[in-house]
């Protein structure tokens, strides 16, 4: 099974201030961090949502494909039907992350595909379609990515739209998705102050 990952990281982040995508971390921007790490679990499959200022940060990053997104106004929903439109085709499943929690290193990325992995095997061998085929990251009681959706979830994001990311999804899901745990690893880099919370061991 194909997965690819699709780094969500369009908006215009006005809580920052600045372009967040390239706020450094160790020297590095912070969005080039989540490309690495999703490179580290899934190579030469990683794709780049952008919208606002895109031109100013290509230039910044690498080892990744990038789609552009004119209409990233509408919202993170709109994104996430784009994104998975554009990789519908080519792969079997998707993992959903976000370009500003760089504390999401590839070991966790790569048990969740793990454990989306075993899941796969679990159908298989039974031959039952009754999982939803869907992991996700649990953290303070709630469910929401990174997360693994598989092709059958594929045309319930692409009707995402506005401000409604997939946690509404991942809650909605009967069987409950399987979760994987991100315990210290959710920090959100919403303001600058946010990154010196950000401690990224190299």
């Amino acid at each position: 099974m194909t997965i690819a990952a699709l780094i969500l990281a369009a908006g215009r982040a006005s809580r920052f201030g600045s372009l967040k995508q390239l706020a450094p971390i160790n020297s590095k921007p912070m969005l080039q961090h989540c490309i690495d790490s999703a490179n580290s679990a899934l190579p030469g499959a990683v794709y780049t949502l952008l919208g606002y200022q895109s031109e100013l940060i290509k230039p910044n990053i690498t080892a990744t494909k990038i789609i552009e997104h004119p209409q990233w106004a509408r919202g993170i929903g709109s994104s996430i039907s784009m994104g998975v439109n554009y990789l519908s085709g080519d792969f079997d499943a998707i993992l959903i992350m976000l370009g500003d929690q760089p504390m999401i290193k590839s070991p966790y990325l790569t048990k969740l595909i793990d454990l989306f992995n075993r899941d796969q095997d679990h159908i298989q061998k039974h031959q039952t379609q009754k999982h939803q085929q869907t992991v996700c990251s649990c953290y303070q009681d709630n469910l929401g990515v990174p997360a693994i959706f598989s092709r059958r979830h594929f045309s319930d994001l692409m009707q995402l739209d506005g401000d409604q990311g997939a946690k509404q999804l991942l809650i909605n899901l009967s069987p409950a998705p399987k979760t994987l745990s991100l315990k210290g690893l959710f920090t959100d880099v919403d303001y600058p102050q946010d990154l010196n919370s950000v401690l990224y061991d190299e």
